[in-house]
């Protein structure tokens, strides 16, 4: 690789944005450090090692998996996925015993419009309206190359020109929720469908940009999940040179003169750098981090919602899932009694059974995973009673999860080697998210209006990437901030912005 000439770039947070960063970093011949206070990287894209099993802690599908988009480059350029192994189940979702029918969200939006419609007759011309906006999400060409601010108004004309069915589809359904559509349907089924598909306040846009690309086969499941998926992130910022530490935590940016100009660590070192990117929690940044930041912090951070504070179950067992059908999303199981997670009740919850992925479970047995929403002001107060009092909390919740599934899978509690549930307080201790949110910023119609900064006049050559900046959640928006953010910095020194090596 060509040797370092145009300075030294840090980043705070090893997540996605962070590796994301430090990766085109160098790709461009910055040095690149990634500075992460965990013990792994990959922040909220995390896997772990129980009794045996891989537990995968966040990736369910990754939207760019197969050729034809600009993301599939940009993971190309990431080192992500080359040879690895991918599987797109035909289902997206499936509501098991949704008043009494079960309810396939086939990625298929032909097959899906079908499908719904012999459910339901009465709803056929809205189930048509709905699967003719997934055609239109999925034919998009929204380029994704560089950062919009980049883009000169003849290209944004290009982008209109070309992407007139999408556009107006946008205008349509970014302003309504996804309980808002719900309730143009007559039949409880689909209603509870929309309902239940993940969170309420979704803005529709965000349902139908999801069902798009899996109708376009481009959002699979990588074998192995979080835990590869990094490994793999990592070993390119290495191969290309870049460095990573871990177990390291940032206590503060060094700002001289209207500049960024380093690093301080909690173990008293000053790094010195020509550019920071912070790929972490915003409010961290702002409250902390940031000299004079509270003048700085955009009113979306206090206006915006959060993804809610998560629950993340796991376990593993034998038994036997034989002919279970496969699924992106997973199963969405009605539990009766509704399961109490804190003060939130959960009459269903989606669960994901991992029979379809051997590597993540010795021979003979599955991992299963649930997201459930939370209170993160319950958990506080369990943790502040005591270590018992919240142990006891998590494993009575768990335990609850485990008795639901048993109804529904006779005598798996009998093959349960493990369970366990991590709280809104493991994501805060791990990954510093405010909160507890997973994934910053809900993607709600009023997220699908706000501009977020990602760098400021009065603090040069400091600059934002990750979740916190790009409603929404998800890999791409993490990973494509991070490759952004050295786009601006590049632009700002004048240098050519490469995605490969010379």
């Amino acid at each position: 690789m060509a040797a370092r000439h145009h300075g030294a770039i840090v980043v705070v947070g090893g997540g996605i944005a962070g590796l994301s960063a430090a990766i085109y970093a160098r790709l461009n011949d910055f040095e690149a450090t990634v500075y992460e206070m965990a013990q792994k990287p990959g922040g909220v894209c995390a896997g772990w090692e129980r009794s045996g099993f891989l537990v995968n802690g966040s990736i369910h599908w990754l939207v760019g998996s197969a050729p034809g988009s600009d993301l599939h480059d940009m993971w190309m350029q990431l080192g992500v996925l080359d040879d690895h192994p991918h599987l797109s189940p035909a289902r997206f979702a499936l509501f098991r015993d949704l008043d009494g029918v079960d309810v396939h969200l086939w990625r298929d939006p032909d097959k899906l419009q079908v499908h719904l419609s012999e459910i339901s007759p009465d709803d056929a011309d809205t189930v048509a309206e709905m699967c003719d906006a997934i055609r239109v999400f999925r034919d998009a060409e929204f380029p994704m190359r560089r950062d919009f601010e980049l883009l000169s108004l003849t290209e944004w004309i290009g982008i209109f020109a070309r992407n007139m069915p999408f556009m107006l589809a946008h205008r349509r359904y970014a302003a309504l929720t996804v309980e808002d559509y719900a309730a143009r349907f007559r039949h409880p089924a689909l209603q509870g469908m929309l309902r239940n598909f993940w969170t309420p306040g979704l803005s529709m846009q965000f349902l139908l940009m999801q069902l798009g690309f899996a109708a376009r086969g481009t959002a699979a499941y990588p074998l192995g999940g979080s835990g590869p998926f990094i490994d793999r992130l990592v070993r390119r910022l290495e191969g290309l040179g870049g460095r990573i530490e871990t177990g390291v935590r940032v206590t503060g940016i060094d700002v001289s003169d209207g500049k960024a100009t380093g690093l301080f660590l909690a173990d008293g070192r000053r790094v010195a750098a020509d550019h920071v990117i912070a790929a972490c929690d915003a409010t961290q940044v702002f409250d902390r981090l940031l000299p004079g930041g509270e003048a700085l912090r955009p009113e979306s951070l206090d206006h915006l919602t959060t993804f809610p504070p998560l629950c993340y179950f796991s376990a593993g067992a034998s038994y036997d899932f034989a002919g279970l059908e496969t699924v992106s999303m997973g199963h969405n199981l009605r539990f009766d009694p509704p399961l109490q997670v804190g003060p939130v009740s959960h009459p269903r919850a989606t669960v994901q059974i991992y029979s379809f992925d051997p590597t993540l479970a010795p021979r003979g047995k599955v991992l299963l995973t649930a997201m459930l929403d939370s209170d993160y002001d319950w958990w506080r107060a369990r943790h502040d009673e005591g270590a018992d009092a919240y142990r006891c909390a998590r494993d009575n919740i768990a335990d609850a999860m485990i008795d639901g599934l048993d109804r529904h899978f006779p005598g798996l509690r009998d093959g349960v080697v493990f369970r366990d549930l991590a709280t809104p307080l493991t994501y805060e201790r791990y990954t510093g998210n405010h909160r507890g949110a997973y994934e910053g910023w809900l993607p709600t119609p009023a997220a699908a209006k706000a501009r977020i900064p990602t760098h400021f006049d009065a603090v040069r050559n400091f600059w934002m990437a990750g979740h916190w900046v790009a409603p929404g959640g998800g890999m791409p928006p993490a990973a494509y901030t991070g490759r952004n953010a050295v786009q601006l910095i590049c632009d700002a020194e004048d240098i050519e912005f490469r995605v490969g090596l010379p």
